[in-house]
């Protein structure tokens, strides 16, 4: 009999210790899900936060608070807010685009999918190189949400070195009055407030560039338009990438490709920003978001299905690198191209 008891306290103990574990693993799957709010818009199209919040149906979990001009850039997370550690279901933020002169509105829930896709990032996480070589496994830090003209919304998670797009929405013009809004000091009309404030943030290029083009409402949306593309590197004498390489893209996500990943094609949005590591050198190129998609859109619609390159070509002693993308014998030059080179 005494050794029948001791049989069940020691299953009972077993049963006990797996409890906790899984306890604990639940526990520190919540801890994992810990994140902070951030929100940006697009370099130029500068927007102020009026308010909002990410949440659920029983609470609010981060507020977001106007903390004046945002246009970082779709690359840039901007400030961390507030936050939490449960996954988002609702979405609501009103806020102001002074270069269109108008308020926006979001009032969305995040569906489950998302959720899902959100939860599995947070679980996943990805695999980041130090400076030393090692690999160490971290997870994403932020929900970054973008803000752009048109009423463009998009979700991101935010880590090091690390954004990935999970959701898109479209918000819906709103009124907000001048003096709800903001103090008034000046006792501005609706119509002074829009026009005093585009001239105050939107610089004379931007303002320029909107007198003849108009605010490009469709560009951040289109932006989200991945491709089938590579990009194919011409050194003037023997030499390879010897590093991992940089990129951000335009429609706001960033990673680092791996030296093996380096020369294959792969499905993705236009780059915006790369960074390359050659054996003597390193260089870096802006593009111009615009330029590209232009150049993608033509070679893709000339050439459905086929793939596209960017061509990069390293000049004679290293001095620059030109751009362009080639399909089939066409090739449209990337002239707004951005490039700076140094040494090792």
């Amino acid at each position: 009999m005494k050794a029948v008891h001791q049989i069940v306290s020691i299953i009972m103990a077993i049963m006990l210790l797996s409890c906790n574990n899984s306890n604990s693993k639940k526990m520190e799957g919540k801890e994992n899900f810990s994140w902070a709010v951030t929100v940006t818009a697009p370099f130029n199209y500068p927007i102020e936060i009026h308010r909002g919040y990410l949440g659920n149906d029983k609470k609010m979990m981060a507020a977001f608070i106007s903390t004046g001009l945002t246009e970082d850039g779709w690359v840039y997370d901007g400030d961390a807010l507030s936050g939490g550690n449960e996954i988002p279901t609702l979405l609501s933020l009103t806020w102001i685009s002074y270069a269109e002169k108008k308020f926006w509105k979001i009032e969305t829930s995040i569906d489950k999918t998302t959720q899902d896709k959100i939860r599995q990032l947070f679980e996943e996480g990805y695999m980041r190189k130090a400076k030393n070589g090692k690999l160490s496994h971290i997870t994403y830090k932020k929900i970054t949400v973008g803000l752009a003209p048109g009423g463009t919304v998009v979700l991101w998670l935010s880590g090091l070195n690390k954004k990935v797009e999970i959701a898109h929405y479209q918000a819906v013009e709103t009124d907000v009055s001048a003096n709800e809004f903001y103090r008034n000091p000046r006792e501005l009309t609706q119509q002074e407030f829009y026009d005093y404030y585009y001239d105050a943030s939107i610089s004379k290029e931007t303002q320029a560039y909107i007198k003849r083009n108009g605010v490009p409402v469709k560009l951040w949306k289109e932006f989200r338009t991945r491709y089938n593309y590579r990009f194919n590197i011409h050194f003037y004498k023997a030499d390879k990438e010897s590093s991992d390489r940089e990129t951000e893209y335009v429609n706001g996500e960033k990673e680092i490709m791996s030296v093996e990943d380096l020369n294959a094609y792969q499905t993705k949005p236009l780059p915006s920003y790369c960074r390359f590591w050659f054996s003597q050198y390193n260089a870096e190129a802006e593009f111009d978001g615009e330029e590209v998609l232009k150049a993608f859109k033509k070679l893709a619609a000339a050439h459905p299905g086929k793939k596209i390159e960017i061509e990069a070509k390293v000049a004679f002693m290293y001095k620059t690198t030109t751009f362009a993308v080639r399909c089939e014998g066409d090739e449209i030059p990337l002239e707004k191209t951005v490039v700076r080179m140094w040494k090792n």
